[in-house]
């Protein structure tokens, strides 16, 4: 099934997600660059602004995938795992917010501030792969945001989700 939020037929969900994907990885790599380089601040830095910019950029690639979530049908299989995707983005986003208010003024320098910071990005980044996944099952199973080369098979998946029948998984 297209998706109603592309341009010239290219998905926008789909081209956003990789920047923030990345972003919190590398905020998770800079924890760790930074507890083996003997606490180097610039390290510290780069880990609180790249989750930062994850943060932000997280929340511009929601956007279309929340418009996409809401034209699928109810009470079919897409629109489950949509929902607990979406629900474990939301919940990355959250852990990150909390660690960015941790890290705020150099609090978490050190100590168990700064064990905590690791841990929730290392959450974060690890509920990002599983929610990664669940995207894949949407687009490579559920055909969601895809072009079929074929209008015949694209006319049948439109009605599918139109009448809200469960989809099968193949």
């Amino acid at each position: 099934m297209r998706s109603k939020f592309a341009i010239a037929g290219h998905p926008v969900h789909p081209m956003l997600v990789s920047i923030p994907v990345g972003l919190l990885a590398w905020a998770l790599v800079s924890d760790i660059v930074y507890l083996a380089q003997d606490r180097d601040k610039m390290w510290y830095d780069i880990s609180f602004w790249t989750g930062i910019a994850a943060i932000v950029s997280g929340l511009v690639a929601a956007l279309p995938g929340l418009g996409d979530f809401f034209t699928v049908a109810m009470k079919t299989d897409a629109r489950r795992i949509g929902l607990a995707h979406m629900i474990l983005n939301i919940a990355v986003i959250a852990l990150f917010f909390v660690a960015m208010l941790l890290m705020l003024d150099d609090g978490a320098l050190d100590g168990g501030r700064l064990a905590s910071v690791v841990i929730l990005h290392a959450a974060g980044v690890g509920l990002v792969l599983l929610s990664g996944w669940l995207g894949g099952e949407m687009v490579f199973r559920h055909h969601m945001a895809v072009v079929p080369d074929d209008g015949e098979i694209e006319g049948k998946e439109h009605l599918r989700h139109e009448r809200g029948h469960v989809m099968s998984p193949r």
